[in-house]
């Protein structure tokens, strides 16, 4: 792709000066940080992944010309074919997982407060600058690779909370027995409302295997028994004595019928109330 200047018929200066015509924002990052991290010039922080980055990276270059015979040499050396990094989604679970994996194999050399540079374009840039040997590089991504896809495996623990009729509100439960029972109450975790939000947190838990599904678990005990309250919520529970004789004759008859012994109950009492016959006068 060529680029122009506005209102002109000529390329622009980083163009001109790289005597290349061709525009890649991937490699663009990637010569501003280099410039930035390496060669420890002064480029405006605002311009890294922003709409005027060419025409920083250009007045910086025009300054420093002895730089641009090694611009070409250097991308052979460290950057990565695309086809190696498009497994790298613009996906907001995945760049919360990666992040940390990927700054702490690069040794946390991204600049921090980089505004416009967030995102898949982030986790990129990162690796681009990474000065390592290409063949480790490719190397590390393709373990990264290996990683995610043994992570996202384990997703079906989380199924539960996927339900399409029930899945935000068995979401919202996880929330309430997390804020309850697992996070500090100085925790500056939002509330969890949908199925991604609770991978995402998962995601960064740390839990082992065991501890998890027991929290996965205890989150399920509680759906069920807020589900009970509610379908009972004109109930109460009443505790009674009986005989052995009247409790056997109470499960025949619940099992003649194919209901609970409340149940059985329940209809007695109501016959009697409505027909009175047989506690009349007791």
């Amino acid at each position: 792709m060529v680029l122009w200047v506005d209102g002109g018929d000529e390329p622009d200066k980083l163009a001109q000066l790289l005597n290349d015509s061709t525009q890649n924002n991937r490699r663009d990052v990637w010569l501003w940080l280099c410039l930035y991290i390496y060669e420890k010039l002064d480029l405006e922080r605002s311009t890294c992944n922003g709409t005027t980055m060419r025409d920083e990276i250009a007045h910086v270059l025009a300054r420093h010309p002895d730089l641009i015979s090694r611009i070409r040499p250097e991308r052979d050396r460290f950057l990565l074919r695309d086809d190696l990094l498009a497994w790298i989604a613009k996906d907001e679970r995945q760049y919360h997982w990666l992040l940390p994996q990927i700054d702490e194999i690069t040794g946390r050399i991204l600049p921090t407060r980089l505004a416009h540079l967030t995102g898949r374009s982030e986790l990129i840039a990162m690796l681009d600058v990474w000065q390592v040997n290409i063949e480790e590089k490719a190397d590390e991504v393709r373990h990264l690779h290996e990683l995610w896809r043994r992570h996202i495996a384990l997703d079906s623990q989380f199924e539960w909370f996927a339900d399409k009729k029930e899945g935000s509100k068995r979401c919202v439960c996880a929330w309430e027995w997390l804020a309850k029972n697992h996070l500090s109450p100085r925790s500056r975790q939002l509330p969890i409302s949908n199925h991604k939000e609770l991978l995402i947190f998962f995601d960064q838990a740390q839990l082992g295997p065991h501890e998890q599904k027991a929290m996965i678990q205890e989150i399920k005990n509680r759906w069920h028994r807020q589900q009970f309250d509610e379908r009972n919520a004109d109930k109460k529970q009443v505790n009674v004595m009986l005989s052995k004789a009247v409790v056997d004759q109470l499960d025949m008859l619940a099992k003649q019928n194919g209901v609970k012994r409340s149940q059985v109950i329940e209809t007695l009492v109501k016959m009697e109330v409505e027909a009175g016959t047989y506690l009349t006068g007791a």
